[in-house]
């Protein structure tokens, strides 16, 4: 980094302690609803950081991430926009992600409240993370360190919590932001939020694919006030990568009988395919597949014959199991 550069946001960092800026009086709030659980992560070979975050008040995306390719801070417990940019103002002036943290805390008022992860991604591929929970946050909170990512959690109905999230962040398969959902849904196994979880968000970054040209967020999937947020929000992610993203060899899946179906299912309610719907597939039912990528999708998604066996997209095969149909593009508008 320039000195230059260097010193300016070593400035920064500085003034954000010295002005009323995390001295600021905390505004009235109703604490019972305060509670979240998030998986913080960074992935070297996909170059994408990002979170996925579930709670009850709606406005949890707003709250809780803040980040970029190279770098992801969720603040939680009581949740500040002025924390995470000191934390990531810190970071950028040279200071490991625990050690930002720490100097953060020094001059944070209600450093005893809050819950903080920042998991950085540095140049040479090395992950490196810091965490902590204030000794005043609500009871039942939980946080596991790994390798690349933070899980952390408060006012859960299980302190085991964390640890079942961590386990279940480092057996999913796929890319990052389906990993990062893929741990959401391993603690609901174990529990949730006391106060119901209704919000949620996934938000991963990269800078190095193909979609860097139009935006850096890889995949964004959130949700407000829902009784079945979980769920929802898996939809919203497999939409948003289904539809914006490019396909990840991770994400394949074998085309088998049953996928295969599902698919031309899809494809036949949406007038591109017309021919047998049994488990089999043709040269007919890669063109209509084509023809529903070619009118719908950023990125056009075929299969793929890997090793003898053909794949397609998983992620595009879970949006096409849940989409609106009406919100597609059918082959009959796409003709006029």
């Amino acid at each position: 980094m320039k000195p230059f550069r260097r010193g300016l946001l070593v400035a920064a960092s500085l003034l954000l302690a010295s002005t009323p800026v995390l001295a600021k009086e905390r505004p009235q709030t109703n604490p019972r609803i305060f509670g979240t659980r998030a998986v913080v992560a960074c992935d070297p070979v996909e170059k994408s950081c990002g979170m996925a975050v579930i709670s009850f008040p709606s406005g949890v995306s707003t709250l809780v991430p803040y980040g970029r390719a190279d770098i992801a801070v969720a603040s939680m417990a009581l949740p500040s926009v002025d924390v995470a940019q000191a934390i990531i103002a810190r970071i950028d002036s040279g200071s490991a992600p625990q050690e930002a943290i720490d100097w953060v805390q020094t001059v944070d008022p209600y450093a005893t409240i809050r819950q903080l992860a920042a998991v950085k991604l540095h140049p040479d591929g090395s992950v490196t993370v810091g965490q902590t929970t204030g000794a005043d946050a609500s009871s039942h909170t939980c946080a596991v360190r790994g390798e690349t990512f933070v899980v952390q959690a408060n006012n859960m109905t299980t302190p085991d919590m964390c640890r079942a999230m961590a386990e279940g962040f480092r057996q999913a398969t796929g890319s990052l932001p389906q990993r990062l959902y893929a741990s959401l849904k391993a603690g609901a196994r174990v529990g949730g939020d006391r106060s119901g979880e209704r919000s949620g968000v996934v938000r991963v970054w990269n800078t190095t694919v193909d979609t860097a040209f139009y935006t850096h967020v890889l995949a964004d999937a959130v949700v407000h006030a829902s009784s079945d947020a979980l769920h929802e929000l898996g939809v919203q992610l497999n939409r948003y990568q289904g539809t914006l993203g490019v396909p990840y060899p991770a994400d394949q899946v074998t085309l088998d009988a049953d996928t295969a179906r599902l698919v031309k299912r899809v494809l036949r309610k949406l007038g591109y395919y017309h021919g047998r719907m049994d488990g089999s597939w043709s040269d007919a039912a890669e063109q209509a597949l084509y023809d529903f990528n070619w009118n719908n999708l950023f990125f056009l998604k075929p299969t793929e014959v890997v090793n003898g066996t053909r794949k397609i997209d998983g992620v595009l095969v879970n949006f096409l199991r849940d989409a609106d149909l009406r919100a597609l593009i059918r082959a009959t508008d796409a003709a006029e």
